[in-house]
């Protein structure tokens, strides 16, 4: 039985994981927390990643973890509507909510059931080219393929290609999950996202996870600290948003802050390691594509890479079917994130070109591309 070792037990991991273990691979999925946690947040899974879900056979889980938006609103910091849009006739598909811990939770049930071995507690700290993984407590662990699922800062790529420089972006947010109060949707509709943007940059997202609970992110430049100062400033971000107040008020000092980076290594993969999620294409937020190019770079790799004499061959196909689509987003998503492609600020779905690139981003052995 071929054995691959998963450094990260994160969404990428995870899915990996379940594809392997269902073509009789061991899979082992190493990951550092003492438990498979996620941050406190949530964030969209678009058709391209409700797709991967499905051909898991998730496909009820969808419904039962997630929460499916049926209008995605843009206000302007004076509370007037800037556009609302219905998600398949602007996307050409679904837009379901989650909220992290939910999706890997329900991730890690099929993982175990299909008989990956999950080892919280365990950090890898590097790896080797011709296949093995180096962990903190000093073992050396032979594989016939090792995945850096292991996030931006990934230590397996870190160990078979050196350091890589990250990209640095002009913005920064700070997420959270925050309950939902009575009077926050006065038609007692919470499938609803909204987003309010300033001239100055600041941007607050509401993005109902649940019917109980909300996902907050607040974004600002860099070139604007005051506004990425924790606890959050409820006047000065009161101030930009007065309407908003009342959720401001509930973050507190909640919350994680990251500055934006990205990733761009001159491969996905070396030797028998290969790299995906975040490892490989880590990129700005402003489309909501990381998790979901995660999901797809995950499943193909283990959908079609063997353990034999062909793997370089399969992996070098594999990346080059998937690569091109993905560095397409990072790059659409830089270009919002750096202002070029939406000098108004009013993103997500302000730009035709977004719904072709959902479109496009769905691989074929997930199934017909979204309708028209």
């Amino acid at each position: 039985m071929p054995t691959v070792h998963i450094a990260g037990g994160g969404v990428a991991g995870l899915v990996a994981s379940i594809v392997f273990a269902r073509r009789g691979w061991q899979a082992t999925v190493y990951e550092r927390s003492p438990a498979l946690r996620a941050n406190g947040n949530g964030f969209p899974i678009f058709e391209n990643g409700l797709r991967v879900l499905e051909a898991l056979g998730l496909g009820e889980g969808i419904e039962s973890h997630g929460h499916r938006l049926e209008h995605w609103s843009i206000y302007r910091s004076s509370g007037e509507k800037a556009a609302e849009y219905e998600p398949f006739s602007a996307t050409g598909g679904r837009i379901v909510m989650f909220h992290r811990q939910a999706l890997v939770d329900l991730l890690a049930e099929a993982a175990q059931a299909s008989g990956v071995a999950i080892r919280s507690g365990s950090r890898v700290v590097g790896a080797e080219a011709e296949g093995a993984v180096l962990l903190e407590d000093g073992r050396r662990l032979d594989a016939d393929l090792v995945v850096g699922a292991d996030g931006i800062r990934s230590a397996i790529r870190r160990a078979v290609m050196g350091d890589l420089p990250l990209g640095e972006h002009r913005k920064g947010a700070l997420r959270l999950l925050i309950p939902i109060e009575p009077g926050d949707f006065p038609d007692g509709n919470t499938r609803v996202g909204r987003e309010f943007n300033d001239p100055s940059g600041r941007r607050i997202g509401l993005l109902p996870c649940s019917p109980n609970l909300m996902y907050m992110i607040l974004v600002n430049l860099l070139s604007d600290p005051e506004a990425g100062r924790q606890p959050v400033d409820v006047e000065l971000w009161s101030a930009t948003f007065p309407m908003l107040r009342r959720y401001i008020e509930r973050v507190g000092d909640q919350g994680h802050y990251d500055v934006y980076h990205s990733i761009v290594p001159p491969a996905w993969h070396a030797g028998r390691c290969a790299l995906i999620g975040d490892a490989a294409h880590g990129m700005t937020p402003a489309l909501g594509q990381g998790a979901n190019t995660a999901m797809m770079t995950a499943y193909s790799l283990a959908a079609s890479v063997s353990s034999g004499p062909s793997q370089q061959e399969d992996l070098r196909e594999w990346e080059r079917r998937l690569r091109p689509l993905v560095d397409f987003t990072q790059k659409y998503a830089e270009g919002i994130t750096a202002g070029r492609l939406d000098p108004n600020n009013d993103i997500f779905f302000s730009d035709p070109g977004l719904r072709r690139l959902l479109e496009a981003n769905i691989p074929a052995e997930f199934g017909v591309a979204a309708a028209a």
